[in-house]
């Protein structure tokens, strides 16, 4: 993803001033805004509150697409919003996903109260350090809120009919793949999004943190979508 944004940068005539992966690197950078407009993100687990929190601290804005931290984000959200800082963050920055998200929103409100029962896959290349996804994780949040069938979700198949199952697997380079089935006794109704390449998801972090100047609070791909309608 570093890679694929900073090609996608250059080509959008930013300068990049540094691309920092480890926490020595980051102690040789002087964090201000006078050094750079906008952090992008896409770190680790582990690192992204460090990273998210040390921008915002620093008064400096910063666009995160890292995932597996959620139980930290509400936290820099807090952060951001105490010290008037400019937080954007996306569990997936592909317009095509962000447009399947609405999309499931539709479905899982639609069949609600009918006797469909879900289960969901999902696909990403052996890199990926957490599973379910991100963005799985996302959209089964979503089926959860407009679905009252479902309370919670768990990793893998499940048994229990109120429990949305989500199945993980790493395969190859694979950049990302979500589906989701609601079957019942007469037919299946199956919704997919498949990634071809890495570039959806970092152009949609370049229109991110271009959007965010400027801006002050803390965003998702929603408000910069809907800014456009």
């Amino acid at each position: 993803m570093g890679h694929e944004i900073e090609k996608i940068a250059r080509e959008r005539k930013h300068t990049i001033v540094a691309t920092p992966d480890t926490p020595e690197q980051w102690a040789d950078i002087c964090l201000s805004p006078e050094f750079c407009d906008v952090v992008i993100d896409f770190s680790t687990p582990q690192s992204a509150a460090r990273v998210v929190n040390n921008c915002l601290n620093s008064g400096v804005a910063v666009v995160s697409g890292t995932t597996g931290w959620m139980n930290e984000i509400t936290n820099a959200e807090k952060l951001c919003k105490s010290l008037g800082g400019t937080f954007f963050y996306a569990p997936n920055f592909s317009i095509g996903v962000n447009i399947f998200f609405e999309i499931n929103r539709k479905v899982a409100k639609l069949l609600s109260g009918l006797d469909y029962k879900a289960h969901m896959n999902e696909i990403h290349h052996v890199h990926k350090l957490d599973a379910p996804s991100g963005t799985a994780i996302a959209l089964a949040n979503d089926i959860i809120a407009v679905n009252p069938s479902y309370a919670s979700w768990m990793a893998g198949a499940s048994n229990d009919d109120g429990i949305l199952g989500i199945s993980s697997l790493r395969i190859g380079e694979v950049p990302g793949t979500h589906s989701i089935e609601w079957i019942s006794d007469a037919d299946t109704i199956e919704i997919k999004h498949t990634a071809h390449n890495r570039k959806g998801f970092a152009l949609g972090a370049l229109l991110a943190a271009e959007w965010v100047q400027g801006r002050t609070g803390f965003f998702g791909m929603a408000d910069l979508l809907n800014s456009n309608s």
